[in-house]
């Protein structure tokens, strides 16, 4: 969800600044696990993001006949779902792929005290050009 987003980013924000190595190394892996799942009859579908879901939902016709369930955070997940993620570690975790220098620049534009101004900027034009995307009908 959304807050584990920004927790994430904090996290990688943490170890960016006290051991920049663990990130240039690639020993940083996210865990994900399904944020909607949908189902109908014995069929079952799992998003792990809203865009991949309200896709699915564009491109099915009878989105509405499947029971949806939001999930906001690891304590909506039953026991069964979570031995079902640990039991597909392929499928829930994501390395972490250094890429540079760009990388660095990247989290010290989203989380340094000293690029505020800068932060806004991007954000501005972020928010401008999904404006711009949706009002054209395009893909976020």
């Amino acid at each position: 969800d959304q807050d584990g987003s920004h927790i994430k980013g904090l996290i990688i924000n943490f170890i960016h600044h006290n051991w920049p190595s663990l990130i240039k190394q690639n020993f940083i892996e996210e865990f994900i696990t399904p944020i909607v799942k949908v189902q109908k009859g014995d069929r079952e579908l799992s998003f792990f993001s809203l865009p991949e879901y309200e896709e699915w939902k564009q491109s099915t016709k009878d989105w509405n006949a499947w029971k949806v369930k939001y999930y906001k955070g690891l304590g909506t997940s039953t026991s069964k779902e979570a031995r079902e993620y640990f039991g597909d570690l392929l499928r829930h975790k994501i390395p972490f792929k250094y890429a540079g220098d760009d990388d660095d620049k990247a989290i010290e534009l989203a989380f340094s005290k000293q690029k505020v101004e800068d932060r806004k900027t991007w954000l501005m034009h972020f928010m401008a050009e999904k404006k711009r995307r949706r009002e054209n009908n395009l893909p976020d």
